[in-house]
C-alpha cells in the first residue's frame, strides 16, 4: 500500500477508495530519495472522540503551485491551462488540514482500542504520523470549506479514520477522499514514557524536526535499559 511523491511534491492517489488515501492520523512510514518521497501506510488508531483539525485556505502560487503541477502530471491530468483560463489560475487556492489537539491524540492512542497499534509503534521507531496535509478542493468541496468554522478528525461506525466539517459529531458530515486532489503532506513522530506502574505509554507526537523533551524517548526500547551508573 505505498503511496509516492515526485521530487519535493505531489501525493499520488493510485486509487479512488479509502484504502489507497492516507488520511491525517494515519501511521507509517516515510521514505525519501533525491527523486521522490514517500509515505506507506501501515495502519491508523481508532478514535472514540473528535481530534480537533486547524484549516486554511492559501493562494496556489510559486512553489506551492509549482508542486500541484507535478501532482498533476504524475496523475495524468490535463494542464491548468487546459481547463482553466488565466484569471481563474490566478485565484486558484489550495487547504490545508493539519491535526491541532495533540494531547487528546496521544490520550486516545494510550486506550485500550489502539493496543495493537502501540504494540507496532514500540516495535518500529521508523513509523510516523502523517499530521499535515495540503490539497486542492473541488469546486463544491471549497465553497463549503470557506463557510464552515470546524473540521475534526474521528472514526466512522465501521473504524474508517474520517475528517468531518460543520457541526458536532451528531450534525458534522464526512469529507469525501475523492474530492481532494492531495499533493503535500507533513509527518509528526513519537516520544515515550514509563507510566507509575511501568507500562509503555506515548508522551507526546512532536512534528517534523523536533527532539523527545526530558526523560521521553524517541526509542521505547531505551526506556527499558539500566542506566550504567546502576549496574557498577
Amino acid at each position: 500500500m505505498a503511496l509516492l511523491l515526485q521530487a519535493c511534491g505531489p501525493l499520488r492517489q493510485v486509487q479512488k477508495v479509502e484504502s489507497q488515501v492516507p488520511i491525517i492520523g494515519s501511521v507509517g512510514k516515510y521514505q525519501s530519495t533525491l527523486f521522490k518521497k514517500g509515505f506507506q501506510k501501515i495502519g491508523k488508531p481508532r478514535l472514540s472522540q473528535a481530534i480537533a483539525v486547524t484549516f486554511r485556505s492559501m493562494p496556489l502560487l510559486n512553489r506551492t503551485k509549482a508542486r500541484y503541477v507535478k501532482y498533476r502530471d504524475a496523475m495524468g491530468l490535463p494542464p491548468l491551462e487546459s481547463v482553466m483560463d488565466s484569471s481563474q489560475i490566478a485565484h486558484l487556492k489550495y487547504f490545508q488540514f493539519e491535526i491541532s489537539d495533540m494531547v487528546q491524540l496521544v490520550n486516545q492512542l494510550n486506550q485500550e482500542n489502539n493496543t495493537d497499534l502501540k504494540t507496532y509503534l514500540q516495535g518500529d521507531t521508523k513509523l510516523v504520523l502523517l499530521s499535515s496535509m495540503s490539497f486542492v478542493a473541488t469546486e463544491e468541496l471549497a465553497l463549503k470549506l470557506e463557510k464552515i468554522e470546524k473540521v475534526y478528525l474521528m472514526s466512522d461506525t465501521t473504524g474508517t479514520l474520517t475528517l468531518y466539517m460543520g457541526g458536532d459529531i451528531n450534525d458534522g458530515y464526512a469529507i469525501d477522499p475523492s474530492a481532494m486532489d492531495i499533493f503535500d503532506f507533513q509527518m509528526a513522530t513519537f516520544c515515550w514514557k514509563k507510566d507509575k506502574r511501568g507500562h509503555l505509554q506515548i508522551a507526546q507526537i512532536l512534528m517534523e524536526g523536533g527532539g523527545c523533551p526530558g526523560n521521553t524517548k524517541a526509542d521505547p526500547e531505551k526506556l527499558n535499559k539500566t542506566p550504567d551508573y546502576l549496574k557498577l
